[in-house]
């Protein structure tokens, strides 16, 4: 298919159903029973792995005219801010709240405030996903669409629990996530991959993020880049918290 464009019918078609899921599930499980919000988020889980797994398959297989064969697509390796919910939601899922408050409580922060924001990103700015496979196109809609509705349903469930403290254990688990990601960076080079977009090997793909790299080098580039994913975390943050206290207040 034609890659989608930014602006687009394409565009549009799937954003109203990741609107409505968005608004629709968080409204009728707000109150859910625990196991019935944990069967959600594992179903939700189940799928995206499932794709996901398809989405590295057609990644690896590469052919034109003449020949055809498998070699690992490396840049595609799950390990984007956007793939966090393969690692965060079985902590929400199979860890023990009481045992472990801190870990559960950052893991929701993650969630809620982190894969939320990446989620959106990607969806109004679609040129940073998006592909001429049709597979392709369908997976990452899925899967972005996926990190605002349960972002979303994940902050509206545990809404009474959640503080200021979980948006700095969530900046915790992000700077966690950071290092690990820089690492794979320098494991797999000189494969390109280029996770969390700041592999100190290469110059990064992102608009205006690769000229401050050229012009003032890494370090200059990776805190500026840093500091504005936690300023938009904090927006996040501050959005969700906003609205949930106006809706409180109109319900007294």
């Amino acid at each position: 298919m034609v890659e989608p464009e930014v602006i687009s019918w394409y565009h549009f078609f799937v954003l109203i159903p990741i609107i409505a899921a968005a608004i629709l599930i968080p409204l009728f499980f707000k109150n859910a029973e625990e196991k019935v919000y944990k069967r959600i988020l594992f179903i939700f889980w189940i799928v995206l792995i499932i794709l996901e797994i398809f989405k590295q398959l057609i990644k690896a297989y590469h052919y034109d005219e003449s020949s055809s064969y498998w070699e690992y697509s490396y840049r595609d390796f799950p390990f984007q801010m956007c793939s966090m919910i393969y690692y965060f939601i079985p902590i929400i899922l199979f860890f023990d709240k009481e045992k472990h408050p801190k870990i559960v409580d950052a893991a929701i922060g993650y969630m809620s405030f982190i894969c939320l924001m990446t989620g959106a990103v990607v969806c109004v700015y679609t040129k940073m996903a998006t592909s001429s496979l049709i597979y392709i196109n369908i997976q990452t809609f899925i899967h972005h669409g996926s990190l605002i509705v349960l972002g979303v349903f994940i902050f509206v469930w545990n809404r009474k629990s959640i503080t200021i403290k979980t948006f700095y254990r969530s900046l915790i688990a992000f700077a966690i996530t950071v290092v690990i990601a820089i690492l794979i960076d320098l494991a797999f080079h000189p494969h390109f991959i280029n996770m969390f977009f700041i592999n100190p090997m290469i110059i990064t793909n992102i608009p205006i993020g690769n000229v401050v790299q050229e012009k003032a080098g890494y370090p200059v580039f990776l805190i500026g880049f840093l500091s504005l994913i936690v300023l938009m975390i904090f927006l996040t943050y501050l959005v969700e918290t906003s609205i949930y206290k106006a809706v409180s207040k109109r319900k007294l």
